[in-house]
């Protein structure tokens, strides 16, 4: 697939479109690594980084790599909300955050570039009132309006309800806005009686919303169909190393990249909803945007924060994603 010449183009009509991403549950993303690690010895640190982070701003600085920009908003807990802000103003990512009680939580990976595989450490957020959600959908029905674009990612705070996505897709759909949801649980499963435009889960949160996981082909099908018989018109299925499978509710893409040397697998189905985003709303057809969005996912492995793409590493790698039908 080589559409590298053409993304000039495509960037520049995706970035038309006012896009809003939305993060209920900010953290602070740290990554340490740990030459030699294992369980229970004292170890160096050879390397480290924090980003300003929660899967709706992954997918806000997925978009910015490749000059599309986004306002991110959520909910914003009032401990460390000066160093986040901070932080995303220096990347030059809009936001508009509702500030919260609490404090932003930490979730801290450990690499060892020598060996395969990552340890992760999830704090959890601090519990919220239900009134801030309603104060977040206040704030998004002043910030978005008819044709936005409205991204909805990641975990739900403590406190809320499982129906608070059910609620938030509901309210800016009704405006005329196409509702992108990445979630999971409860959660999901509630959603997807909203009918958001786009849904993103991964296998393991196909089995949350379904009750099953499609590893198979014929399993696969029979997934994305259920999903679109919620009334959701586009279906992504992300796969880890066996890329993604997009589909329209007429046809149906997988698309797969090999990775050589990844460094880190933390926000790949982000930057792969980025990558989706970016082909719908450049224009791209069906087989383009899975290959785009296959490639976006890939491209974050070889960086070592979430949704820090090069766009050198797109072009490479979308050069090389096999399209084949289901």
């Amino acid at each position: 697939m080589k559409i590298s010449r053409a993304y000039p183009d495509i960037y520049a009509a995706a970035a038309l479109g006012r896009i809003v991403t939305v993060t209920l549950n900010p953290v602070f993303d740290r990554s340490l690594v740990v030459p030699g690690f294992e369980k229970g010895g004292t170890f160096a640190v050879s390397d480290s980084s924090i980003v300003a982070a929660g899967k709706g701003v992954n997918v806000s600085r997925a978009l910015k790599s490749c000059a599309v920009f986004s306002v991110a908003t959520g909910l914003l807990p009032a401990g460390g909300k000066n160093a986040y802000l901070t932080r995303l103003d220096r990347e030059g990512i809009a936001n508009d955050f509702v500030h919260t009680g609490g404090n932003i939580r930490t979730n801290i990976t450990i690499l060892d570039h020598g060996c395969p595989g990552e340890t992760h450490l999830r704090e959890k957020g601090p519990r919220l009132p239900a009134s801030a959600l309603n104060r977040l959908g206040a704030k998004l029905s002043s910030i978005t309006g008819a044709g936005s674009t409205v991204v909805f990612s990641g975990s739900l705070p403590a406190g809320l309800s499982s129906f608070s996505y059910a609620s938030l897709v509901a309210t800016v759909q009704e405006k005329g806005c196409r509702a992108f949801l990445d979630a999971s649980g409860e959660p999901l499963q509630k959603a997807l009686f909203s009918r958001p435009f786009f849904v993103a889960p991964n296998i393991d949160e196909v089995y949350d919303a379904l009750g099953y996981r499609p590893d198979r082909n014929s399993d696969l099908a029979r997934a994305i169909g259920e999903l679109h018989g919620f009334g959701v018109r586009y279906v992504m299925i992300t796969r880890g190393k066996e890329g993604i499978v997009l589909s329209d509710g007429r046809n149906t893409v997988c698309a797969k990249v090999e990775v050589e040397n990844p460094v880190n697998a933390v926000g790949s189905g982000d930057a792969a909803l980025a990558g989706s985003i970016i082909g719908l709303l450049g224009g791209l057809d069906l087989e383009t945007t899975a290959g785009l969005a296959c490639a976006f996912g890939a491209a974050n492995t070889l960086s070592s924060g979430a949704g820090m793409l090069l766009q050198s590493d797109i072009g490479k790698l979308s050069s090389e994603v096999e399209l084949f039908p289901l």
